[in-house]
């Protein structure tokens, strides 16, 4: 299968953020086009290497939520999705309000991840089940 789906990933952890390339690399259908530390860096590569989506950490110099935001901006089709370790709702909230169109809780595992990471590339969302309920009553308007 060709690598159809192509992967910014965003993550300041470099081992951390390796080892999500390396396993979405194994993936007949995904490619990483680029990887950066920082929202500037997200930002830059979401331009550059048109990606299909973006896998950004919220926690990153510059933050997460201004890279998600600029990205939305600046190429409004490549899809953002969080990959975070905050179980925040203000988060989630705040992710979604600036365009996301996922929100995953690190600790998933490679085959959650590469099923969303599938359905986002697809024009589905996705958000932890404790979080649909605020998806679902209409509290993320995208700013």
């Amino acid at each position: 299968m060709d690598a159809s789906i192509r992967i910014v990933i965003a993550d300041d952890h470099h081992g951390f953020r390796t080892g999500v390339a390396e396993l979405l690399s194994g993936e007949p259908d995904m490619c990483v086009v680029g990887q950066g530390a920082s929202a500037a860096e997200a930002v830059d590569l979401a331009t550059t290497c048109r990606p299909t989506l973006v896998l950004l950490d919220l926690d990153m110099p510059g933050g997460g939520i201004n890279a998600l935001r600029a990205i939305q901006q600046a190429s409004p089709l490549v899809k953002a999705v969080v990959l975070t370790v905050s179980a925040s709702e203000d988060d989630l909230l705040a992710a979604f309000q600036a365009g996301a169109s996922g929100y995953i809780l690190k600790g998933v595992s490679a085959r959650q991840l590469t099923g969303i990471l599938r359905a986002v590339a697809t024009g589905g969302s996705y958000a932890p089940q404790p979080f649909t309920a605020l998806l679902a009553n209409d509290r993320v308007t995208k700013m």
